[in-house]
Protein backbone atom coordinates (compact mmCIF):
# COMPACT_ATOMS: atom_id res chain seq x y z
CA UNK A 1 0.00 0.00 0.00
CA UNK A 2 1.26 3.47 -0.87
CA UNK A 3 0.46 6.92 0.54
CA UNK A 4 1.24 10.14 -1.30
CA UNK A 5 3.18 12.60 0.88
CA UNK A 6 3.37 15.39 -1.70
CA UNK A 7 0.96 18.05 -2.95
CA UNK A 8 0.01 18.47 -6.62
CA UNK A 9 1.66 21.50 -8.21
CA UNK A 10 -0.86 24.01 -9.55
CA UNK A 11 -1.45 27.68 -10.16
CA UNK A 12 -2.98 27.86 -6.67
CA UNK A 13 0.10 26.44 -4.94
CA UNK A 14 1.06 28.90 -2.18
CA UNK A 15 4.25 30.72 -3.11
CA UNK A 16 6.26 33.83 -2.28
CA UNK A 17 4.38 36.99 -3.26
CA UNK A 18 7.49 38.71 -4.69
CA UNK A 19 8.10 35.86 -7.13
CA UNK A 20 5.96 34.67 -10.07
CA UNK A 21 3.70 31.76 -9.03
CA UNK A 22 3.37 28.59 -11.11
CA UNK A 23 1.58 29.24 -14.40
CA UNK A 24 -0.04 26.90 -16.94
CA UNK A 25 -0.52 27.93 -20.56
CA UNK A 26 -2.54 25.71 -22.85
CA UNK A 27 -0.72 25.67 -26.20
CA UNK A 28 -2.80 23.02 -27.98
CA UNK A 29 -6.50 22.43 -27.26
CA UNK A 30 -8.66 19.58 -28.56
CA UNK A 31 -11.79 21.66 -27.99
CA UNK A 32 -10.36 24.33 -30.31
CA UNK A 33 -9.71 21.84 -33.10
CA UNK A 34 -6.07 21.00 -32.34
CA UNK A 35 -4.86 17.42 -32.69
CA UNK A 36 -4.03 17.11 -28.97
CA UNK A 37 -3.94 18.88 -25.61
CA UNK A 38 -0.56 20.28 -24.56
CA UNK A 39 0.61 22.81 -21.97
CA UNK A 40 3.60 24.92 -21.06
CA UNK A 41 4.36 25.03 -17.34
CA UNK A 42 6.36 27.90 -15.86
CA UNK A 43 7.42 27.49 -12.26
CA UNK A 44 10.15 28.03 -9.73
CA UNK A 45 12.04 24.86 -8.88
CA UNK A 46 11.23 25.62 -5.23
CA UNK A 47 7.44 25.77 -5.58
CA UNK A 48 5.19 23.24 -3.86
CA UNK A 49 6.55 19.97 -2.52
CA UNK A 50 10.20 20.09 -3.55
CA UNK A 51 13.65 18.91 -2.55
CA UNK A 52 16.65 21.16 -1.93
CA UNK A 53 19.92 19.74 -3.18
CA UNK A 54 23.30 20.77 -1.72
CA UNK A 55 23.95 23.10 -4.67
CA UNK A 56 21.09 25.31 -3.41
CA UNK A 57 23.59 26.87 -0.97
CA UNK A 58 26.93 25.28 -1.87
CA UNK A 59 28.49 26.24 -5.20
CA UNK A 60 30.39 22.94 -5.18
CA UNK A 61 27.47 20.88 -3.89
CA UNK A 62 25.64 18.19 -5.82
CA UNK A 63 22.69 19.17 -7.99
CA UNK A 64 19.50 17.19 -7.75
CA UNK A 65 19.99 15.40 -11.09
CA UNK A 66 23.33 14.10 -9.77
CA UNK A 67 21.51 11.72 -7.41
CA UNK A 68 20.76 8.13 -8.35
CA UNK A 69 17.38 6.55 -7.72
CA UNK A 70 18.96 4.22 -5.15
CA UNK A 71 20.03 7.23 -3.06
CA UNK A 72 16.45 8.50 -2.96
CA UNK A 73 14.87 5.44 -1.33
CA UNK A 74 14.79 5.62 2.46
CA UNK A 75 14.35 2.49 4.56
CA UNK A 76 14.96 3.75 8.10
CA UNK A 77 12.32 6.43 8.48
CA UNK A 78 11.52 8.28 11.69
CA UNK A 79 8.56 10.58 12.32
CA UNK A 80 8.74 13.25 14.99
CA UNK A 81 5.77 15.34 16.08
CA UNK A 82 6.44 18.76 17.54
CA UNK A 83 4.21 21.75 18.20
CA UNK A 84 5.39 25.21 17.15
CA UNK A 85 3.59 28.47 16.50
CA UNK A 86 3.64 30.83 13.54
CA UNK A 87 7.04 32.50 13.06
CA UNK A 88 8.60 30.28 15.77
CA UNK A 89 12.11 28.93 15.43
CA UNK A 90 12.70 25.26 16.17
CA UNK A 91 15.49 24.68 18.70
CA UNK A 92 16.90 21.49 20.18
CA UNK A 93 14.49 21.88 23.12
CA UNK A 94 11.68 21.07 20.68
CA UNK A 95 13.49 17.90 19.55
CA UNK A 96 13.65 15.89 22.77
CA UNK A 97 11.40 13.30 21.09
CA UNK A 98 14.40 12.29 19.00
CA UNK A 99 15.25 9.92 21.84
CA UNK A 100 12.24 7.84 20.74
CA UNK A 101 13.32 7.78 17.09
CA UNK A 102 15.69 5.20 15.66
CA UNK A 103 19.22 6.57 15.92
CA UNK A 104 20.21 5.17 12.51
CA UNK A 105 17.36 6.85 10.61
CA UNK A 106 18.15 7.98 7.08
CA UNK A 107 15.02 10.12 6.72
CA UNK A 108 13.56 12.21 9.54
CA UNK A 109 10.06 13.61 9.02
CA UNK A 110 9.03 16.59 11.17
CA UNK A 111 5.26 16.94 11.59
CA UNK A 112 4.07 20.21 13.12
CA UNK A 113 0.50 20.37 11.83
CA UNK A 114 1.31 23.62 10.02
CA UNK A 115 -0.15 22.17 6.85
CA UNK A 116 -3.56 23.24 8.16
CA UNK A 117 -2.65 26.77 7.02
CA UNK A 118 -1.82 25.79 3.46
CA UNK A 119 -5.13 27.23 2.22
CA UNK A 120 -3.99 30.63 3.58
CA UNK A 121 -0.97 31.57 1.48
CA UNK A 122 -0.01 34.61 3.57
CA UNK A 123 0.20 32.59 6.79
CA UNK A 124 1.72 29.51 5.17
CA UNK A 125 4.44 31.39 3.29
CA UNK A 126 5.11 34.51 5.35
CA UNK A 127 4.63 33.21 8.90
CA UNK A 128 5.94 29.66 8.73
CA UNK A 129 8.01 28.13 11.52
CA UNK A 130 11.62 27.34 10.69
CA UNK A 131 14.84 25.84 11.94
CA UNK A 132 17.48 27.55 14.00
CA UNK A 133 21.10 26.84 13.16
CA UNK A 134 21.44 25.25 16.59
CA UNK A 135 18.64 22.77 15.84
CA UNK A 136 20.17 21.91 12.47
CA UNK A 137 23.50 21.12 14.11
CA UNK A 138 21.74 19.09 16.81
CA UNK A 139 19.99 16.86 14.24
CA UNK A 140 23.09 16.35 12.10
CA UNK A 141 25.03 15.28 15.19
CA UNK A 142 22.25 13.16 16.69
CA UNK A 143 21.52 11.22 13.47
CA UNK A 144 24.87 10.30 11.87
CA UNK A 145 23.18 8.37 9.03
CA UNK A 146 20.69 11.13 8.14
CA UNK A 147 20.33 11.54 4.38
CA UNK A 148 17.22 13.73 4.25
CA UNK A 149 14.87 15.84 6.36
CA UNK A 150 11.20 16.38 5.48
CA UNK A 151 8.98 19.11 6.94
CA UNK A 152 5.28 19.95 6.66
CA UNK A 153 5.82 23.66 6.06
CA UNK A 154 7.00 25.69 3.08
CA UNK A 155 10.69 26.06 3.97
CA UNK A 156 13.01 25.26 6.84
CA UNK A 157 13.78 29.00 6.79
CA UNK A 158 11.14 30.97 8.68
CA UNK A 159 10.34 34.05 6.63
CA UNK A 160 10.63 36.27 9.72
CA UNK A 161 14.04 34.76 10.65
CA UNK A 162 15.57 34.48 7.19
CA UNK A 163 19.28 34.68 8.03
CA UNK A 164 18.89 32.03 10.72
CA UNK A 165 17.06 29.87 8.20
CA UNK A 166 19.77 30.38 5.59
CA UNK A 167 22.38 29.23 8.10
CA UNK A 168 20.27 26.16 8.89
CA UNK A 169 20.15 25.40 5.16
CA UNK A 170 23.94 25.70 4.96
CA UNK A 171 24.39 23.26 7.85
CA UNK A 172 22.03 20.59 6.46
CA UNK A 173 23.27 20.98 2.89
CA UNK A 174 26.91 20.43 3.81
CA UNK A 175 28.45 23.86 3.40
CA UNK A 176 30.62 23.43 6.50
CA UNK A 177 31.34 20.64 8.96
CA UNK A 178 28.99 18.16 7.27
CA UNK A 179 30.25 18.56 3.71
CA UNK A 180 30.93 14.83 3.42
CA UNK A 181 27.34 13.89 4.33
CA UNK A 182 24.86 16.62 3.38
CA UNK A 183 21.17 16.01 4.03
CA UNK A 184 18.57 16.73 1.37
CA UNK A 185 15.75 19.03 2.48
CA UNK A 186 12.21 18.07 1.45
CA UNK A 187 9.88 21.01 2.05
CA UNK A 188 6.08 21.44 1.89
CA UNK A 189 5.51 17.74 2.64
CA UNK A 190 2.00 16.43 3.19
CA UNK A 191 1.97 14.68 6.59
CA UNK A 192 -1.58 13.77 7.66
CA UNK A 193 -2.36 13.48 11.37
CA UNK A 194 -2.90 9.73 11.05
CA UNK A 195 -0.01 8.12 9.24
CA UNK A 196 0.79 4.41 9.50
CA UNK A 197 4.32 3.21 10.10
CA UNK A 198 6.36 3.92 7.01
CA UNK A 199 8.40 0.96 5.78
CA UNK A 200 10.03 2.83 2.90
CA UNK A 201 9.80 6.33 1.49
CA UNK A 202 10.50 7.12 -2.16
CA UNK A 203 11.64 10.55 -3.34
CA UNK A 204 11.19 11.22 -7.06
CA UNK A 205 12.38 14.70 -8.10
CA UNK A 206 12.19 16.21 -11.54
CA UNK A 207 15.56 15.20 -12.95
CA UNK A 208 16.38 18.45 -14.74
CA UNK A 209 20.07 18.85 -15.49
CA UNK A 210 21.72 22.03 -14.27
CA UNK A 211 19.32 23.04 -11.47
CA UNK A 212 20.07 22.90 -7.76
CA UNK A 213 16.72 21.57 -6.55
CA UNK A 214 13.41 20.41 -7.99
CA UNK A 215 9.72 19.81 -7.40
CA UNK A 216 9.19 16.21 -6.41
CA UNK A 217 6.79 13.42 -5.69
CA UNK A 218 7.22 11.84 -2.27
CA UNK A 219 5.38 8.69 -1.28
CA UNK A 220 5.62 5.97 1.33
CA UNK A 221 5.06 2.25 1.29
CA UNK A 222 3.31 0.84 4.34
CA UNK A 223 2.31 -2.63 5.47
CA UNK A 224 -1.26 -3.59 4.58
CA UNK A 225 -2.03 -4.20 8.26
CA UNK A 226 -0.16 -1.11 9.55
CA UNK A 227 -1.53 0.75 12.52
CA UNK A 228 -1.30 4.48 13.31
CA UNK A 229 1.87 6.13 14.59
CA UNK A 230 1.87 7.35 18.16
CA UNK A 231 2.35 11.10 18.47
CA UNK A 232 5.59 12.18 20.15
CA UNK A 233 5.21 15.52 21.86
Amino acid sequence: MFINLSYPLSESTPFYSKLPPPRLEKRFDLEQGDTCNSYYLTTSNHAGTHVDGPNHFDVNGRKIADYSLAELVFTRVALLDIRVEQDELIHSKHLTGCSQCRKDCDLLMIRTGFGKYRFDADTYINHNPGFSAEAATFLMDYFPALKALGVDFASIAAMTHMEEGCEAHRIFLGCGAYNKRPALLIEDVRLPETLPNMERVFLVPWFVEGIDSAPCTLFTEIADNACGVAVIE
